[in-house]
């Protein structure tokens, strides 16, 4: 932590205080943060303290634009501009203060040429007294320009949280349901050529891999490892996805070691119409060369939408819950 983050959110947190936060909050001026060094001081210590989390969700709210921003959350969908955001993100988690974000990989920020980019992953954790309960895994991508966050994404698989209950399970029956999953209308990138299955080389990707130190994380089929593994994996799942798309939300970025891409995935019908699947992002780090981590991060839920179905079969899809069982149980 640099000296110059501490002296921030030291400052932050005498200005602020530790008590309730205000919703009614507006900051019109940028905090002169850089993207890295906001990064730092949304990461620090001082945070991770019991009953210091609704600060650093001050901080966070404080740090989006006024107006041109977004924050976009998988199962509540997108907030516009910072006073919208902070009045839905700070009561929000203030309902799951019980869920930790445990980092699983080290953070990282990319040079964009517009302010910088960075990128997050985490797992979500349970927290009941002495019991830990891992939940999703999930990602994050924030954009900065001019000083301000105007970009926040948060990806992560919402279709467990939607399974109901055992009957005997311990749970609050009186917590309000999810909302259904958001029908957010996204704008692809039209300066990134748009990537069809048909056209990924499937063995040209597998040989980016490592052949044993490599893993591969998919929401649905879970962990995959090894170049031989990702490469049978692969070869059998996209010659069963039919005819389907990836547009880009944004361009890859990439750093050397880390490359991020946002995208949805569009299932192609008969009369060329596209129908939105899910909207995800992927990332891959690189050791000497060869891939050794690939994650795919997109929300079953709306996957499992009826109409989508509909769209995913008209679009060719021959995928089965057997494929699915075979990989998982492998």
């Amino acid at each position: 932590m640099s000296r110059s983050t501490d002296e921030f959110v030291d400052s932050y947190v005498e200005g602020v205080g530790d008590g309730e936060p205000d919703l009614g909050r507006i900051v019109t001026e940028p905090s002169g943060l850089d993207a890295a060094a906001m990064l730092e001081a949304l990461a620090h210590p001082w945070f991770t303290e019991p009953g210091r989390q609704p600060v650093a969700l001050q901080m966070m709210a404080d740090f989006m634009a006024p107006d041109d921003s977004i924050y976009y959350d998988a199962i509540y969908g997108a907030s516009h501009g910072q006073s919208a955001i902070r009045n839905w993100l700070i009561p929000v988690m203030a309902t799951i203060d019980f869920i930790e974000f445990v980092p699983t990989a080290s953070p990282c920020v990319f040079d964009d040429g517009q302010g910088g980019t960075s990128l997050d992953e985490w797992q979500m954790v349970a927290v009941f007294g002495e019991d830990r309960m891992p939940l999703s895994r999930g990602v994050s991508v924030r954009r900065y320009r001019d000083g301000w966050i105007t970009w926040a994404c948060d990806v992560y698989d919402t279709g467990p949280f939607r399974v109901p209950p055992a009957p005997d399970a311990e749970v609050d029956v009186d917590a309000e349901p999810l909302p259904d999953w958001p029908r957010t209308v996204w704008h692809r990138d039209h300066d990134v050529a748009e990537n069809a299955v048909a056209d990924i080389d499937v063995g040209a990707d597998a040989d980016e891999f490592h052949e044993t130190d490599s893993v591969y994380h998919d929401p649905i089929f879970g962990e995959i490892r090894g170049r031989a593994a990702i490469r049978d994996w692969l070869t059998d799942v996209m010659g069963k996805v039919g005819n389907i798309v990836f547009e880009p939300l944004g361009p890859e970025l990439d750093d050397g070691t880390t490359t991020v891409q946002e995208w949805q995935q569009m299932a192609v019908q008969p009369d060329g119409r596209r129908v939105f699947m899910t909207r995800g992002t992927s990332v891959r780090r690189r050791t000497d060369g060869f891939v050794t981590y690939a994650a795919d991060y997109f929300d079953t839920a709306s996957l499992m939408d009826p109409d989508i179905q509909a769209a995913a079969l008209a679009a060719g899809s021959t995928l089965t819950a057997d494929d699915i069982a075979r990989y998982r149980s492998s």
